[in-house]
Formats: C-alpha cells, sequence, structure tokens
C-alpha cells in the first residue's frame, strides 16, 4: 500500500466508494477495476453519483467477465420470483444482492420495490425495512442462495433467544416481530457463485494461513 497507494483490494461496495477517494483525494483520472462486470458497473454508477462523470473506468477484458451468480438474476425463472413477489402483497419489498449488475437492479424495480445490499447490511436492511412498517412487510432476498439461507437461519436462532438478545440486534424488534418477520421472508434458493462454492471454508482457512 506504501508503494502503490492507489491499489486496493475490496468487495463490491467498497471498490465504488475506493474509487471515489481516488478521484476526490488522489486526481485518480483513469480506474481499473480487475474484477467482474457488475465490480465495473458499480464503480462506474457511484463515481457518476457523485459527480465524478469525467473519471474513466476501465474493463480488464474486450469478452464478457461473467457471474454465475449475476446472470442467476437475469434468468426467466428470477423475473418469476419477482412476479410472484409483486402479487404477493401490496408491501413485498425485494432485497438484491450488490452482486448483480445495473440491469438486473432497473428490471427488479420496475416490478417490485427493489434495495441493493451487501453482506455487511443486508440484516440490518431488512430489519429497518421491516420495522418502518410495523411488520407489515414481505421480504423477498435474492439471488444468492447461501446468503438468503444464512439470513433465515439467523432469524430462526433469534426466535429462541429473548426480546432484550434481538433489541441488541435492532432496538425496534422483538421476538414477536422477528417470528412475523420469519413466516414472510423469501429467498431465491437457484443463485450460486460456482466460485465461491468451489473454493469453500478450508481453502479459505490455507490462505489465511499462509499467506494473511
Amino acid at each position: 500500500q506504501k508503494d502503490w497507494p492507489h491499489i486496493h483490494i475490496s468487495d463490491s461496495l467498497v471498490m465504488a466508494d475506493r474509487a471515489v477517494d481516488m478521484a476526490a483525494e488522489g486526481g485518480c483520472e483513469n480506474i481499473c477495476v480487475l474484477g467482474v462486470d457488475f465490480m465495473s458497473e458499480n464503480v462506474r454508477a457511484t463515481l457518476d453519483h457523485q459527480g465524478y462523470n469525467d473519471v474513466n473506468v476501465y474493463r480488464m477484458d474486450v469478452d464478457l467477465i461473467g457471474c454465475t451468480l449475476a446472470e442467476a438474476a437475469e434468468s426467466e425463472r428470477y423475473e418469476r420470483y419477482l412476479e410472484e413477489a409483486a402479487r404477493a402483497t401490496e408491501n413485498a419489498l425485494h432485497v438484491v444482492y450488490i452482486n448483480t449488475s445495473l440491469k438486473t437492479k432497473a428490471v427488479a424495480q420496475s416490478k417490485v420495490p427493489t434495495i441493493t445490499c451487501t453482506s455487511s447490511n443486508v440484516v440490518q436492511t431488512i430489519l429497518q425495512s421491516s420495522s418502518q412498517l410495523d411488520g407489515d412487510l414481505s421480504v423477498f432476498y435474492g439471488p444468492d442462495a447461501y446468503m438468503g439461507a444464512n439470513i433465515k437461519e439467523m432469524l430462526e436462532q433469534l426466535c429462541g433467544t429473548s426480546d432484550e438478545e434481538v433489541r441488541k440486534i435492532h432496538k425496534d424488534h422483538d421476538i414477536s416481530s422477528i417470528k412475523n418477520l420469519l413466516s414472510r421472508f423469501r429467498y431465491y434458493q437457484d443463485g450460486i457463485c460456482l466460485v465461491h462454492d468451489m473454493f469453500g471454508s478450508e481453502v479459505a482457512q490455507t490462505i489465511r494461513e499462509s499467506y494473511a
């Protein structure tokens, strides 16, 4: 980092924030994204939103740099999932993982109210959204099946704790509201990232022990 101050390792959300910092504080005029296409899109969109339209963003290949998870959200099956959400209830909310294309987010918003989240804020996003409607909310999460299953499991575990423990997670919730949210929580079950699936916890632990 000392020798290369403008090189950052980050997830999709932090990558976009770092790009803004590089433009604002470092005066960077060109930013190269070594990642899949939705990462480049997120950087471009965030820079534009912050007023840095003149900063160039470059992908690292002339061909598409795809991701099976992002592609799952562009499938006909996912479109049917969104249509199901739109029909299910008046107060339906689609919570979409940031690791999807801008097209996916735009199409989803045209069908059902949509909020983009990342792994670090998905739980608070869902809990806050539910509390603002006094629990009268049906949440449809996607496309990451693993994260959806983890959220469901977390809600189930919270149901076995106490009101006090629940309020440590979110001040406006209790056991009753979490049980209600759990009954109205759905997640897309056919979206996976093959890379994440191939390189599980054992590989991550080996890298951490050998190279961190």
